[in-house]
């Protein structure tokens, strides 16, 4: 589980003035050799018509064209090498600049390379979506190929993150959370599975929202991978509210047996 060292002691309003940048990027061809369709007239990300109804606002819009700036942070952990921003024209959606995570052989185990993430102003409801890619010598753990993003509500309430489940390929995007209502528990697609392999860009969509009240067993965990819907559960029970922080904090169980990496194209959040 992440230590939570990595909060700023600000976390709740830290990213209040987050600027929200306007992108000029026209579709290119991804990868996968497609066009990539998920640029809106405004330049930012197409939404899902379930969350588009919602009206939420956005909170970050992340291009990573450095580590720390636009009110995100950074943390060396266990890796021996730092992230850091690489050139890669195939990523599909703000291209050239990307997250370069660093998985080396001297990793701990269950313990993160790095971290990267941002203050939320404690809210009950949040969007988030973002392009990621393994390497193409990724090497998975039995518990599955990694950990990617994680959101915090307050400490002591357990964790929500988004992980690469599967102890090989094909792998596919589970939703786990650990707090009393149901101890540590997996959330599997429920809908539709899709297959995620190394060394191609996958877009990751994932929505939460609390329950209305405490107790009323009405919150909604959901989540798309390439724009089709994978999980769709809308009966989920929270822990005290709200959201304070979503971070990337990438976990690997066993270390690799060589160098590889996790790349992160753009990084799009919305809240109330």
């Amino acid at each position: 589980m992440l230590n939570r060292s990595a909060m700023p002691a600000t976390v709740g309003v830290l990213a209040l003035g987050t600027a929200i940048m306007v992108l000029t990027y026209q579709p290119g061809v991804t990868s996968r050799g497609a066009q990539d369709n998920t640029i809106a007239a405004t330049g930012q990300p197409t939404l899902p018509e379930s969350v588009a109804a919602r009206n939420l606002v956005p909170f970050t819009d992340q291009p990573w064209d450095r580590l720390i700036g636009n009110a995100w942070n950074y943390l060396k952990r266990s890796s021996s090498k730092d992230a850091n921003i690489v050139v890669d024209a195939t990523a599909p959606f703000s291209p050239p600049n990307v997250l370069r995570i660093a998985f080396t052989p001297d990793l701990e185990n269950d313990r993160q390379p790095t971290v990267h993430w941002i203050g939320l102003p404690f809210v009950r409801e949040v969007y988030t979506t973002w392009w990621i890619k393994l390497s193409p010598n990724w090497t998975p753990s039995p518990a599955g190929a990694a950990k990617m993003t994680f959101l915090w509500p307050p400490q002591g309430n357990g964790v929500l993150y988004s992980a690469i489940g599967g102890a090989s390929p094909p792998h596919h995007i589970v939703i786990v959370t650990t707090w009393d209502a149901y101890g540590y528990k997996f959330w599997e697609p429920n809908v539709a599975a899709s297959d995620f392999y190394y060394d191609r860009w996958y877009r990751i969509q994932w929505y939460v929202k609390w329950e209305s009240t405490a107790g009323a067993g009405d919150g909604i965990i959901r989540w798309w991978v390439d724009d089709t819907l994978n999980g769709d559960y809308r009966d989920v029970r929270f822990p005290a509210c709200c959201l304070l922080q979503f971070e990337f904090a990438p976990t690997l169980q066993d270390p690799p047996p060589a160098d590889q990496y996790m790349y992160i194209d753009h990084t799009w959040i919305a809240t109330p």
